[in-house]
């Protein structure tokens, strides 16, 4: 009777760590858990009442009781207390507003801890960062804010295309003569020059400044 006992005390002191683990299954990652003390079946059903929900299996044979656990899925980041960073990641890749009412359908949680989170989001960006929350067309959006569009236009605006042969030889001719006409330009070049013209004029290197009083 003495010896059963003892064996008793070691079942459930190997069962005393999956107690402890039900009150933390998020961060629950070992599904099986095996004694090797010799005990038998009354010891496995005292295990099986001492800690609900785990199955209890004894090889008479081995002398030995297993307890097996199943594996609890990991809750999701919003469902631990991560709402708030879920949210910043969700506006951060989007290119258009998202809608607080999009969000709480796609995480599937409620309207209110939605608009709490974007509250709780938008002040912390007000903290020093280059970084702001916008609401634009009924929705939210991260953006850049107004004192910093100069250095993002470092980066974002397109590489200088250089200018053609043929535009650097119509430009060297316009500021040689002007103001001048096409007809003169061509004149000089020997070749048409409207499409060039017009290249120059969209570089805003050139601009039309009327007719010239002169036959043509």
């Amino acid at each position: 009777m003495e010896a059963r006992d003892e064996a008793l005390d070691a079942a459930l002191r190997r069962a005393e760590p999956l107690r402890q683990a039900q009150g933390a299954q998020d961060e629950l990652e070992v599904c099986e858990i095996v004694s090797a003390e010799p005990v038998g079946e009354a010891a496995a059903e005292s295990v099986a009442e001492a800690v609900p929900g785990v199955a209890v299996a004894v090889d008479a044979r081995a002398g030995r009781v297993e307890f097996e656990v199943p594996l609890q899925p990991k809750a999701p980041p919003h469902r631990n207390g991560k709402l708030r960073h879920v949210i910043e990641c969700m506006l951060f890749v989007s290119n258009e507003p998202i809608s607080a009412s999009r969000i709480a359908e796609a995480l599937e949680v409620e309207p209110e801890r939605v608009e709490d989170a974007l509250a709780s989001l938008e002040e912390d960006l007000n903290c020093g960062h280059g970084l702001q929350l916008v609401r634009v067309a009924g929705g939210y959006q991260i953006c850049t804010r107004p004192e910093f569009a100069d250095y993002c236009a470092m980066i974002l605006q397109p590489a200088k295309r250089k200018l053609s042969k043929a535009a650097l030889e119509t430009l060297a001719v316009i500021a040689y003569r002007q103001p001048c006409t096409a007809p003169e330009i061509e004149a000089v070049r020997g070749v048409d020059v409207d499409g060039v013209i017009k290249t120059l004029m969209e570089r805003g290197l050139v601009r039309e400044t009327g007719r010239k009083q002169a036959p043509g």
